[in-house]
């Protein structure tokens, strides 16, 4: 049996071979013999929505987080104490 897979991925620029995965989605698996002629692309259409709405949400997140994370650090750099020597 064959299955497809959604892999949603990190990769750094400056080390491409290095990467993170971030989420790992299974399609759902068809089963034509249980579609039904009058209903089978409604079927099919209703998860595409479903299971690319997951996904898109996913991918989405994932660059919102890379962008906070590089808003944030200036941010926190300017609030952090001095570093006093020893």
């Amino acid at each position: 049996m064959r299955r497809i897979q959604v892999i949603i991925r990190e990769v750094d620029d400056q080390t491409p071979e290095q990467h993170t995965d971030l989420a790992t989605f299974d399609l759902p698996a068809t089963h034509v013999a249980a579609l039904q002629p009058t209903t089978a692309l409604d079927q099919l259409e209703a998860t595409t929505h479903t299971v690319g709405t997951q996904i898109l949400q996913r991918v989405l997140q994932a660059q919102w987080d890379v962008v906070d994370a590089t808003l944030a650090e200036p941010y926190r750099e300017r609030l952090s104490p001095p570093a006093h020597p020893r």
